[in-house]
């Protein structure tokens, strides 16, 4: 009978000191066909890889796919309902660029922003803010004033921003840059290639943790 006893204390003991796993985290990417993946397969996806990576620190991080190839700024406001009912924990924020590249007027596209950031606050959501740059053919300072427009938005709102998406994956500057040869990126010269994806991973990753560490 001591020994049943011993057993069942052991047994009870080991379920008492085993570590709980924490529940899932979800954290949303909500942005465009930079984050989709465009022309690669989902494994090899900005989302995907992400969570592979985040995978090494965090083990309960699942990274909810909210991106679409053409998606606007003013598209996400539209599907910010669509967005919530996901029920994420964190987002990050990469939407602009396809506004700036159909010549939206800054103020519009920063007003719209704005909005997504109080939608998902205002649902105790935390959000962190990824930029991007449009392509030099475009006038400096609509290009100046875009860049900037990012740094407000952080600065207002409080929020962690990763300036640049592309940052490594195009090499030089300009249209000249956009038409060399470069593996980073698809033979379009605009979407990443799977190697263009592990860079922008690589250098996004250091601020992804630091959101998350500011919010777990």
């Amino acid at each position: 009978m001591k020994r049943f006893f011993q057993v069942v204390f052991l047994c009870c003991l080991c379920v008492m000191t085993s570590p709980v796993r924490a529940e899932p985290f979800h954290l949303m990417v909500m942005g465009d066909s930079l984050s989709v993946g465009h022309g690669l397969n989902k494994k090899e996806a900005f989302y995907s890889r992400l969570e592979q990576a985040l995978a090494e620190k965090y083990d309960n991080i699942r990274v909810l796919n909210f991106s679409r190839s053409g998606e606007t700024a003013a598209g996400g406001v539209r599907k910010i309902q669509q967005a919530l009912a996901q029920r994420p924990d964190a987002v990050l924020l990469e939407l602009g660029i396809n506004d700036a590249l159909r010549d939206e007027n800054i103020t519009v596209i920063q007003e719209n922003l704005q909005k997504i950031i109080d939608a998902f606050r205002k649902n105790h959501i935390p959000v962190m803010l990824i930029g991007m740059q449009v392509p030099l053919v475009k006038p400096a300072p609509y290009a100046q004033q875009f860049k900037k427009m990012y740094a407000d938005l952080a600065a207002k709102n409080n929020l962690i921003l990763y300036p640049f998406f592309m940052e490594g994956v195009f090499r030089g500057t300009g249209l000249i840059a956009m038409q060399m040869p470069n593996d980073n990126l698809l033979s379009d010269h605009v979407h990443p290639s799977a190697k263009g994806v592990g860079i922008m991973v690589e250098n996004v990753l250091p601020s992804v943790e630091k959101f998350l560490d500011s919010i777990l």
